[in-house]
């Protein structure tokens, strides 16, 4: 049975309804761009940020299509239903006019429009207090750095700071006739925007364990991946540490209370949903017969034996089924976790073990693999070295982390996605959407090989 943290819920409740008798700002995506007349005072820039949250929960988002499509790309899931935007996840072969590449484009860029509306008209209110502007500007940073960041992990090499293939990188409002301009930034000042944006909202937001809004935790939960991708150990490291560190964040002893049970100690931020205004993974998943998403037979066989992780959140009628998001197609109250202590871990093993070696990183990935599989820690004699290393480190952050977004971007970022998936090496990151080379003139580049 579910449970949920009361003193969460509550809060969220109060801070929810003051923001929607103010009205949300509404975005969308095809052909709405936020205007600076938009926030005015303190209520239409509380709602502003409150409109952040809820685009990200958007079907595109985290409320749906980005959950589900690294572990399509990775192979741990395969398309079930008849969507074509699924069908192409799933072969890793996916075109430039694939709906799903077009939505999130849009919709990750209208994240960030939003967000810099808010920066730039937020020190011009009047009536609004210090410390509420400090919030909502720390908002509006995290989450323009994290729709930069999930842009360019899915469409830049980010595995590689010297190339030019980055994202489109902007700070200003920008409208129609003036987005078609902005040309592609480098992977390195790509990164430099996404860092710069996080480590200010680490400073401005507020430090406290809450779990359902962004808080400093998430902001520095968020820039440990950022700097584990980045290949940047000291600060992965640096980062995982202080989540580890502090004690309103705890491991949960069971594995499916991440997602049984709202705002556990192990969540460091998870976007809320309810029956009102819900996510759409448990009618992907779980949706009669000819659900859209299915687990794939090989990540049904990757478990060992005994890992109480597949019996908690896989189950097998006919196909594989994913419980995270709920049994039923109607759980849609379900919540999505963007960052957990775990990951902290992972990252912090894995950190370790490109610096310091790999049997001093040992004791971190076991910290995950005891909860699951208690009686079989990897011992210093099953690793010889780096290689055999990452081995066991992306089948534990595979099973660990399936059906949350982060599979198909350890397969890339650690060289192994061609491979696995049989595919050409251009295809390890996504085609810009055709759409947006044709809107620009080009000025939008296409990534090579799609051209």
């Amino acid at each position: 049975m579910r449970t949920i943290d009361f003193k969460y819920i509550i809060l969220s409740a109060v801070l929810f309804l003051s923001a929607a008798c103010n009205g949300f700002l509404d975005v969308e995506l095809d052909d709405e761009i936020i205007t600076s007349e938009a926030i005015v005072n303190k209520e239409t820039a509380e709602a502003a940020a409150i409109g952040l949250y809820d685009s990200f929960q958007s079907f595109t988002l985290y409320g749906g299509d980005f959950v589900l499509m690294a572990d399509l790309l990775g192979g741990n899931a395969v398309a079930t239903g008849f969507r074509q935007r699924y069908e192409d996840l799933s072969n890793a072969r996916v075109p430039a006019t694939n709906p799903y590449i077009e939505d999130v484009w849009v919709g990750l860029y209208n994240i960030i429009n939003s967000a810099n509306n808010i920066l730039a008209h937020i020190e011009g209110i009047e009536g609004i207090g210090e410390e509420d502007r400090s919030r909502i500007e720390g908002t509006a940073y995290y989450f323009r750095g994290s729709a930069y960041f999930d842009l360019l992990r899915q469409f830049g090499e980010f595995f590689n700071e010297s190339s030019a293939l980055g994202v489109p990188v902007f700070t200003d409002v920008l409208d129609r006739s003036t987005a078609a301009t902005v040309g592609r930034a480098t992977v390195a000042n790509s990164y430099s925007r996404i860092i710069e944006d996080l480590d200010n909202a680490a400073k401005s937001l507020p430090d406290t364990d809450e779990r359902f809004f962004v808080t400093r935790a998430a902001a520095q939960a968020l820039l440990a991946r950022v700097y584990l991708y980045k290949k940047d150990w000291a600060n992965a490291r640096a980062f995982a540490d202080l989540l580890i560190n502090d004690s309103d964040y705890a491991l949960n002893e069971n594995y499916n209370d991440n997602f049984e049970t709202e705002g556990s100690p192990e969540s460091i931020f998870e976007l809320q949903f309810t029956q009102q205004d819900g996510q759409d993974l448990s009618s992907l998943l779980m949706l009669s017969t000819a659900n859209e998403v299915s687990g794939a037979g090989e990540l049904w066989d990757a478990f060992e034996e005994g890992d109480s992780r597949k019996e908690q959140y896989l189950r097998r009628f006919g196909v594989v089924r994913c419980t995270k998001y709920g049994e039923l197609a109607t759980d849609i109250d379900y919540n999505v976790p963007v960052s957990r202590l775990a990951e902290m871990y992972l990252i912090r093993s894995e950190a370790i073990a490109n610096t310091e070696g790999v049997v001093a990183a040992l004791a971190d990935l076991n910290a995950i693999r005891a909860r699951s599989l208690p009686d079989s820690p990897i011992l210093a004699a099953d690793v010889p070295g780096l290689e055999t290393y990452n081995d066991f480190l992306i089948r534990e952050r595979r099973l660990e982390y399936a059906f949350e977004p982060h599979y198909w971007f350890d397969l890339v970022r650690l060289g192994r996605a061609a491979e696995v998936r049989q595919i050409e090496d251009y295809r390890v990151i996504l085609p810009i959407p055709d759409r947006e080379v044709k809107v620009s003139n080009g000025v939008v580049g296409q990534n090579p090989g799609y051209q």
